[in-house]
């Protein structure tokens, strides 16, 4: 009399919980994105845009990719963001001097809280036909690639100098 190998119920069970490895590693990767670039954004670029006829004001990146980015600034209601701006100029300092300017059309915005600090989020595409676009695209896929082969510096090496 030929046996069962088990009930169904039973291999639903344990197909249920097989990890797909590669979704897992993806989700770790883009979570060590994220936190990379907001590494990056706050201590190493200087951002900023203008508003309306306003002077630069700066803002702070929370993500980028090929085809937007999005920013936050401190809600401020002595000097609110224009409500009627939709398209406005971003530039990226990499030095005190020399910037990449880059053309974003909003999309969304939306009150935010981090810190106990109120901001305003904005969700933005990139416009693709300015000269810039193909240097801002090379410098989100290094962004990509540097999150995914960066080491965090746990100071446990010594120089020593004679």
């Amino acid at each position: 009399m030929p046996q069962g190998t088990g009930s169904d119920t039973k291999d639903a069970q344990l197909t249920s919980e097989v990890v797909d490895f590669n979704e897992v590693r993806s989700q770790k990767l883009e979570e060590k994105r994220r936190r990379t670039e907001r590494i990056f954004f706050k201590h190493l670029l200087s951002v900023y845009s203008v508003a309306g006829k306003s002077s630069l004001r700066a803002i702070e990146f929370i993500e980028m990719s090929e085809q937007g980015c999005s920013f936050q600034l401190p809600y401020d209601t002595q000097n609110p963001w224009p409500k009627d701006l939709n398209e406005l100029p971003i530039r990226i300092y990499f030095s005190q001097d020399t910037y990449l300017e880059i053309f974003v059309k909003i999309q969304n915005s939306r009150p935010s809280i981090e810190n106990n600090q109120r901001y305003v989020r904005f969700g933005c595409l990139v416009d693709r036909s300015v000269k810039s676009y193909s240097a801002y695209v090379q410098f989100v896929k290094f962004l990509k690639l540097y999150s995914e082969h960066c080491h965090k510096d746990a100071g446990d090496l010594s120089v020593f100098y004679l």
